[in-house]
């Protein structure tokens, strides 16, 4: 009779193709320490960029608003400054105009009520009389129609100073002693300059307190006041509506060594005397506004380093400057501001010069409530004078006046922004460094050695070898739960697996046994019968 066979048999898959069939392993792998490495890279990169980057950030925001909030205090710094610095020359000078002009009212009225305009000698006098009880300091001078000129600047040497024409002037004023003394000094060659020019002048001292007059000398000086700007100025006033009036500015006759580099320039505030009638023009007063201390004047009201302050005409034209800055130009005459050699007066003039109409180039537009600019680093301001001769100031500084400071903060904050910010990254990259070390130490000991222990057992074990278990020393579970747990199952595991084998060779043993004793057995009794 034939073995019978299970039909399945052929189709029945072995154990180890049941096992390969529910496990692929991968083609490449990676240690868990390396994952453990790369997430801990991951992580700590995270937490220490992710701050660095926003305590970088409010530093330097921090930095341009404090440097922000600091600009705009110094803006209204600035505009503050500048406002009470061009009020204050306003006043100063609006002061001194007015003075002037309160004078020149006051000595129109004295010469018109109380002195013969054609007596120079009257003239003296009353002259005098305001500079010693009213303590006028500026000159005054009275031009009559016929050429005669009287000058008083102050008392003492050389501070009168007389001029008439050589013909017939003394004759056809009879009553003006001093037209008479003044020439007494002269000698044959002062009559003949004089007669050639027909031009005769002379210095002489006054005595305030004796009201008195001496020591003449001939002055070769040429000057016809009819033909003087001031004069002239003054000469076409409405006899009915006499008023103060300013000249446009202009170089003085005989002007002595100034500001201006070899000439005084200013202006002359004048009136003219008109008869009773008015009818005839008998003269113009006048008194000069010198331009020579306008740079002591200006310059003592800056406030700051490289503060300028410059005034000129409603027109343009400069009559003084805080800094050296000429009023001249290379020919002599007086300049523009916008061609001033200055850099901050001509870049501030020519600004305002361009904000004005082609066809009306009148400073005292600018001068409104919107008189405040800023300008290629450059703050300034304009303001006009409200009263004749409507003289424009302009007051102004580099901006680097108000912000120096700032800006020299901002530059200290930001390199110490870049020390703290290098500082931080080296830290950062240290800590970095030091917690990828630890992470790895640590998992690499309480990870790695463990997993690998256990993967060197169960290798040994695959083949029915556990000397590497038995040789084991007893320890304690990972202090990882998890890891604890499953060594602890292995190690059970393992424990029962060996025993098992252990327990199923000692049964093969047993049975091994068992055979060869029942294989030897018939042996025996076939000896046996064969002994029988």
């Amino acid at each position: 009779m034939g073995t019978q066979t299970d039909s399945n048999n052929g189709n029945r898959p072995s154990p180890s193709e049941q096992i390969k069939s529910k496990f692929k392993g991968r083609a490449c792998s990676v240690p868990v320490l390396v994952v453990v490495f790369v997430q801990t890279f991951i992580v700590a990169a995270l937490v220490l960029i992710i701050p660095l980057v926003i305590a970088i950030q409010t530093m330097t925001s921090a930095n341009q608003l404090s440097t922000s909030t600091g600009r705009n205090v110094a803006d209204t710094l600035a505009l503050k400054i500048q406002a009470i610095e061009g009020s204050l020359v306003l006043e100063n000078i609006g002061s001194l105009i007015q003075y002037v002009s309160d004078n020149t009212l006051a000595m129109y009225k004295t010469l018109n009520a109380y002195v013969d305009a054609s007596n120079l000698e009257d003239i003296l006098h009353t002259f005098a009389y305001s500079n010693e009880y009213q303590n006028y300091q500026l000159n005054m001078y009275f031009g009559t129609n016929d050429d005669g000129l009287l000058l008083l600047q102050g008392s003492g040497p050389g501070a009168v100073l007389i001029v008439q024409p050589a013909n017939d002037f003394s004759t056809r004023h009879p009553n003006c002693k001093i037209c008479q003394y003044f020439q007494q000094n002269f000698t044959t060659a002062d009559w003949a300059w004089a007669t050639k020019r027909n031009t005769s002048s002379a210095v002489g001292d006054w005595n305030l307190k004796t009201f008195s007059y001496s020591n003449f000398g001939f002055a070769n000086f040429t000057f016809h006041s009819t033909q003087r700007p001031w004069y002239k100025a003054a000469a076409v006033q409405d006899p009915n509506n006499v008023q103060v009036q300013y000249t446009e500015p202009y170089l003085f006759a005989g002007g002595g060594a100034g500001e201006t580099g070899g000439a005084t320039a200013g202006i002359t505030a004048v009136i003219p005397l008109f008869d009773q009638n008015k009818q005839r023009l008998l003269g113009v007063y006048g008194s000069d506004l010198a331009f020579t201390d306008m740079h002591t004047t200006l310059k003592s009201f800056v406030q700051t380093p490289n503060s300028f302050i410059y005034v000129m005409t409603h027109f343009g034209v400069m009559i003084g400057a805080s800094n050296d800055e000429s009023i001249l130009d290379s020919t002599g005459n007086l300049k523009p501001a916008i061609k001033a050699t200055d850099p901050n007066i001509a870049l501030s003039a020519n600004f305002l010069y361009n904000m004005l109409p082609v066809n009306n180039k009148d400073f005292t537009l600018l001068g409104g409530s919107n008189s405040t600019f800023k300008y290629n680093g450059i703050y300034f301001q304009i303001t006009v004078l409200p009263q004749p001769p409507h003289f424009v100031f302009v007051n102004g500084a580099p901006e680097t006046d108000y912000t120096g400071n700032i800006d020299t903060v901002l530059q200290q904050l930001n390199t110490n922004l870049q020390n703290s910010t290098t500082t931080i990254i080296w830290i950062s990259i240290v800590v970095f460094i030091v917690l990828l070390l630890i992470s790895s130490i640590l998992t690499y000991l309480s990870v790695s050695v463990p997993l690998t222990k256990v993967t060197s057992i169960m290798t040994q074990a695959t083949s029915f070898d556990f000397s590497a278990f038995k040789a084991m020393e007893a320890q304690k579970g990972n202090f990882i739960t998890e890891l604890g747990t499953m060594e602890k199952v292995f190690y059970t595991m393992i424990e029962k697996f060996a025993s098992s084998i252990k327990a199923n060779r000692e049964l093969s043993n047993a049975q091994g046994q068992a055979s060869q004793m029942n294989s030897q057995r018939p042996s025996t009794m076939n000896q046996s019968n064969k002994r029988v």
